[in-house]
C-alpha cells in the first residue's frame, strides 16, 4: 500500500494505488463472508503499509503527522496494549495470547498513515464497500445461516450477537453513505438503501439486542451532530421515522417481541433469586466485575485474572455455577472486562478507543466539504455503535471483530482527514 506522491484528485478513473483501492472496495464483503478474512486482509494491509512507510522518505508525509488530531488517534490506538503491558509489568505475569487483541489496534496506525495520504480517488473506492458487506450479511442469514440456539442465525463462524452487530453496522454506513463522494444515480441510492434494509433484517434475524438498542442512539447521535442550524421539523425527521420503523418491527415480529420481552422477565426472575438467565448472568458477572475492581482498582488482576476468579466466586456463592462458567470466557461488557483485568488504567486506555476517535469525527461533521462531513458522520456513527455494542458484550474478544472495528475505523478516519474532498 505505497502512498502515492501527488494527493490532487484526478480524473482518472484508474486508482493511483490499486491495492489500497482493493482494500477499500473489498475489506467490509471479506470481513462478512470469510472466516479468517477480517484478520488476514487488515494484517497484510498493516504489514504492507508499514513496509510501504519504512521505504518512503519521511519528506513524502509532511504536515499531517504532527497535526494534533492524528497523534491523538495513534496514541489512542496504541493505548489498549499499553494498559496490558502496564498491568503485565506489575503483577510480573504475561498471558502471551491476551496481547493478540490489543496489538491489532496499534498494527491499524501504519495502515492510517498510508490511508489517510491517499488522495480521492483511491478513497472513494470505498463508497459501495458497507453496502456489499451488508447486503452479503443478509444472504448469509437467509441462505446460509448457522442457527446458534434458539432460532438465533449467524455467519459459520461469526455467533449472532457478533454477526448481528456487524450487520448492523454495515447498514447504517451505507445509509449515511448516500451521496458520500458524488451525487449518486438513482440505482446507486437504491443500492444503498436496500443494503441498509439487508442490514436490518440480519440484525433481526441475528437476534442481538444490543445491536437494536443502539438503533435510536446512532439516530440521535446523528440528529444532534446534523442537526444545529436546521429548521425543528427536519431534525425530528429522523427520530420519528426511527420510532416508526422500531414500532412497526415490534408490532409484526415475535422475534423481537419476544426477545425484548426476555428482558423484563429475566430481570424479575433475578429479584426472585432465579439468577441463570440470560440476563441474569450479566447482572451476576457485572457486579463480580465491580467487586474484583474494588479490590484492585489501579491495575487489576493481570492477563485472565477475572476469568481465573471465578472458581473462588462460585464457591463463595457470590456467582452460580452457570454463570462462572460464562464468565471463564468473557465479562459481556467491554469495558468492565478491561478494568477488571488491567484496572482503572485498562478501563481508562479502553475508553480511549472509543472517545478520542469520537472527538476525532466530531470537529469534522460540520466541515465545509460534503464528502469530509459525510465521512466524519459515518465514523461518529460507527464509533458509537460499537460503544453500545460492548456494553453487552466483549466486542474485542474475537481476532475478527477488533480487526474489523479498527480496520473501518482507520478507513472512515482517513476519509475525514481531507481537506480537498
Amino acid at each position: 500500500m505505497s502512498s502515492p506522491a501527488n494527493n490532487r484528485p484526478t480524473t482518472a478513473s484508474f486508482p493511483e494505488n490499486p491495492l489500497a483501492a482493493l482494500f477499500l472496495l473489498t475489506y467490509p464483503f471479506i470481513a462478512v463472508l470469510v472466516h479468517g478474512g477480517a484478520s488476514a486482509v487488515f494484517l497484510a494491509a498493516a504489514v504492507i503499509s508499514f513496509v510501504a512507510l519504512m521505504r518512503r522518505s519521511p519528506h513524502a508525509y509532511p504536515g499531517f503527522v504532527r497535526q494534533r488530531g492524528d497523534i491523538a488517534l495513534c496514541i489512542a490506538l496504541a493505548a489498549p496494549l499499553a494498559a496490558v503491558i502496564i498491568s503485565s509489568a506489575w503483577h510480573a505475569h504475561v498471558v502471551p495470547r491476551t496481547w493478540d487483541s490489543p496489538s491489532r489496534f496499534v498494527a491499524a496506525i501504519p495502515l492510517f498513515l498510508v490511508l489517510r495520504r491517499q488522495g480521492p480517488n483511491v478513497l472513494k473506492w470505498a463508497d459501495l464497500s458497507f453496502s456489499f458487506g451488508a447486503l452479503i450479511s443478509l444472504v448469509l442469514a437467509v441462505l446460509s445461516p448457522r442457527d446458534w440456539g434458539v432460532g438465533r442465525a449467524g455467519s459459520t463462524f461469526l455467533n449472532p450477537i457478533h454477526f448481528g452487530d456487524i450487520a448492523l453496522a454495515l447498514g447504517v454506513l451505507s445509509l449515511i453513505s448516500l451521496n458520500w463522494w458524488r451525487k449518486d444515480s438513482c440505482a446507486v441510492r437504491a443500492l444503498k438503501i436496500a443494503a441498509f434494509l439487508a442490514g436490518l433484517g440480519a440484525t433481526l434475524l441475528s437476534g442481538s439486542r444490543g445491536a437494536w438498542v443502539a438503533i435510536p442512539v446512532v439516530a440521535l447521535v446523528i440528529v444532534y451532530a446534523r442537526g444545529r442550524g436546521k429548521p425543528w421539523y427536519r431534525n425530528a425527521a429522523i427520530p420519528l421515522a426511527v420510532v416508526a420503523v422500531l414500532a412497526a418491527t415490534y408490532g409484526l415480529s415475535g422475534t423481537v417481541r419476544d426477545r425484548m420481552g426476555d428482558i423484563s422477565t429475566d430481570i424479575v426472575s433475578y429479584e426472585h433469586g432465579s439468577k441463570d438467565t440470560p440476563v441474569g448472568i450479566r447482572l451476576q458477572l457485572y457486579e463480580a466485575a465491580v467487586t474484583v475492581i474494588e479490590r484492585q482498582p489501579v491495575f487489576g488482576l493481570g492477563d485472565d485474572g477475572f476469568a481465573d476468579e471465578m472458581k473462588s466466586l462460585a464457591q463463595k456463592g457470590q456467582l452460580t455455577p452457570l454463570a462462572a462458567q460464562f464468565g471463564e470466557g468473557e465479562t459481556h461488557n467491554q469495558l468492565l472486562a478491561y478494568s477488571a483485568n488491567y484496572g482503572l488504567v485498562g478501563g481508562v486506555m479502553l475508553l480511549a478507543i472509543y472517545l478520542v476517535p469520537i472527538w476525532y469525527f466530531w470537529r469534522r461533521v460540520n466541515a465545509p466539504l460534503n464528502a469530509t462531513r459525510r465521512s466524519a458522520l459515518m465514523g461518529l456513527a460507527f464509533v458509537v455503535s460499537f460503544l453500545i455494542f460492548g456494553m453487552t458484550v466483549e466486542t474485542f474478544d474475537l481476532k475478527s471483530t477488533v480487526s474489523f472495528y479498527v480496520a473501518v475505523l482507520v478507513v472512515l478516519a482517513a476519509a475525514a482527514a481531507r481537506t480537498d474532498i
